[in-house]
């Protein structure tokens, strides 16, 4: 064969390469879509926790629009999508006559996948939940529950037992009398109120997930806590989506949604937390449980009201910074004392423990603020550096302070044989401060002339994080519940920002080291994606990500040896760019073979920083999501 002829048949190869991600591509535009009042398909997850996560079909909706985007506001994704189209279907004009590896090529599908996943995310995703039931006749009491004698065995092996996270949850949202609100429910002799009913199903659903955790060595007994633990959430679901928006202003009242936002952040469904905490805050401050005259009127409540509200309030914050959204609950309106009355057991150490998620709300709500608030991007970028560096300082001292504490109760909790699911939320916390710390580093521009537009202290940080995730995954390792609600709590709900730090900086600078790094993280995740749906997303997220960095590195490599690799290289950027973890580029601009960051000269370090922050915080956004179509064939059907 001719010269001429091998490089046409090469050229054929790539046309119908491209026409099938161009088909696959259109095929999943035309899809059509479910509405929320209709019945939605949720995939089961793998057999091995079947009794957990096998997702019902819901038939209880929320309005919803699927025609906004969520993200209309970002201008990576507005100002890129129709050039990045473009730019796919003019690939073959510009791609050289090299056989491009078909890795690279569906890397820059499932790059142009979570894009157009990302602009086309509903502006409310309303508050679903996957098992939530039509509402009975005759209301949630006609709902099932779980048999009542092996409830009463549980509760009085959960008092014979050292403390638990039941024991835990119940002591940080005030119920005392757990036992006595069954009885209210399995024996109603008058009608009880919608609160009590969620209350009751969400203290079943810590109590019966932590003894499916704990059984090890009886299947059948671990396969009919599965089976109790799935009726608690169908009734827990279907509470929280029947919830009405004028219910009664009364302590109960805010343990129920307090319960269903711990309960939704579990199963990892932020937005869906963000309604409820919010509902919660608002009836807090309606009845002034954050100030000290309501405390005074109404003294036999106040220590629950004060624990009640700040659990709201470092939740608030939060799911503020995790949405990209104001806190309802703002410092300068509380004049209760800012601590938790806890009595009882473990009451020094929890107090400790406690404090030290304050300071870290009021850090996060602070870091929100001053930092990456539409008011805040609008100051000069030396203001926000300055700013960074204060709130910096003082995450220093809160990490001091939380080492402490942290050591402390982890020790007592040792001392007593308390469950491993309470130790891994206190360890969690670790992991959180120093994901709040690297997004604080980076509003501080890197030094002029670096290769990087972090400065070294973020990515130093963004390192650290990611070390001790790993150290806390080999913590977890041998039980999926704990790998759950730990990875939901700590890399979820606070957005990991070192994960994007470390993609960016490989990509900036192709770092060997940082990007084994990166591999790592995502191989730790990967480990958990048989325990739920949601981890299985992560996963495939995560493994997307750290394989198109891979592969970048590769292709800008072969760009300097080759200059006929520069439109493939290009095209990386584009989608990168669009996605927020590039300067956005000027399609006008040719910058072929040439430094990535010389061609944005114009765009700003606080221009960087929101988009980053954008695209970060809207990829973690997809989890809600339906992301089966990105990963390709090698992928498991979600």
């Amino acid at each position: 064969m001719t010269l001429r002829g091998v490089r046409e048949r090469k050229i054929d190869q790539i046309e119908v390469r491209l026409a099938n991600i161009e088909n696959l591509l259109r095929d999943l535009s035309q899809r059509p879509t479910s509405t929320p009042g209709s019945n939605v398909y949720v995939p089961v997850t793998p057999g091995a926790f079947a009794g957990l996560d096998a997702n019902a079909a819901s038939t209880v909706g929320f309005e919803s629009s699927d025609d906004e985007s969520a993200l209309g506001g970002d201008s990576v994704i507005a100002q890129q999508t129709t050039y990045a189209s473009e730019l796919l279907e003019h690939a073959v004009e510009r791609t050289s006559l090299h056989d491009v590896s078909p890795k690279m090529w569906e890397a820059l599908a499932n790059l142009r996948q979570i894009a157009e996943l990302q602009s086309r995310q509903s502006i409310s995703h309303g508050p679903r939940f996957p098992l939530q039931q039509p509402l009975p006749q005759g209301g949630l009491g006609q709902l099932k529950m779980p048999p009542m004698d092996v409830v009463v065995s549980m509760l009085k092996r959960a008092r014979a037992s050292p403390p638990g996270l039941f024991t835990f949850v119940c002591y940080f949202v005030g119920i005392s009398d757990f036992s006595n609100l069954c009885r209210m429910v399995y024996f109603p002799t008058e009608d009880f109120t919608d609160a009590t009913f969620i209350i009751v199903n969400a203290g079943l659903y810590y109590l019966f997930l932590e003894q499916h955790s704990l059984t090890t060595d009886n299947k059948a007994l671990k396969e009919e806590f599965a089976s109790h633990l799935h009726t608690s959430r169908v009734n827990l679901e279907t509470g929280l989506a029947n919830m009405s928006l004028f219910m009664s202003v009364k302590v109960e009242t805010v343990q129920a949604l307090l319960l269903g936002t711990l309960y939704a952040i579990d199963v990892c469904r932020p937005s869906v937390a963000w309604h409820l905490n919010s509902a919660a805050a608002q009836m807090c401050q309606t009845a002034g449980f954050h100030r000290k005259d309501h405390s005074v009127r109404n003294p036999e409540e106040a220590s629950i009201r004060a624990v009640l509200f700040w659990y709201v309030y470092t939740t608030d914050k939060a799911l503020a910074i995790r949405l990209g959204r104001a806190p309802l609950i703002q410092d300068w309106e509380i004049d209760i004392p800012r601590t938790f009355y806890f009595e009882g057991i473990l009451s020094l150490e929890t107090k400790a423990v406690a404090a030290t998620w304050l300071s870290a709300a009021t850090l996060q709500g602070q870091v929100y603020e001053q930092l990456f608030c539409p008011a805040a991007l609008a100051q000069p970028p030396a203001v926000i550096a300055e700013r960074a560096r204060m709130l910096a300082a003082k995450c220093r001292e809160v990490e001091a302070e939380a080492y402490e504490s942290r050591g402390m109760a982890i020790a007592s909790l040792e001392k007593i044989g308390a469950s491993p699911l309470v130790d891994i939320h206190v360890k969690g916390d670790e992991v959180q401060l120093l994901s709040t710390m690297t997004l604080i580093y980076r509003a501080i521009p890197a030094p002029e002339g670096s290769s990087s537009r972090f400065c070294d202290e973020c990515l130093e940080t963004a390192r650290r994080a990611t070390h001790t995730h790993l150290a806390c995954m080999e913590l977890v390792r041998k039980d999926p519940h704990a790998r759950n609600i730990y990875v939901h709590w700590n890399l979820v709900l606070t957005p990991f920002a070192p994960f994007f730090v470390l993609f960016c900086y490989v990509i900036e600078t192709s770092s060997p080291e940082d990007l084994r790094l990166l591999c790592d993280f995502s191989t730790s995740i990967g480990e958990t994606s048989d325990a739920s749906e949601t981890m299985q997303k992560l996963s495939r997220l995560c493994q997307v990500m750290s394989n198109v960095a891979a592969l970048y590195v590769e292709a800008k490599s072969q760009q300097q040896e080759d200059q006929t690799m520069v439109p493939i290289g290009d095209e990386f950027d584009v989608y990168l760019s669009q996605l927020g973890f590039m300067p956005v580029m000027d399609p006008n601009v040719n910058t072929a073979g040439s430094d990535p960051n010389a061609a944005f000269p114009d765009n700003s370090q606080v221009a960087q920083m929101a988009d980053w922050m954008s695209g970060s915080r809207n990829l973690l956004g997809l989890l809600e999501q339906d992301i089966s179509q990105i990963g390709g064939p090698q992928w498991p059907p979600m």
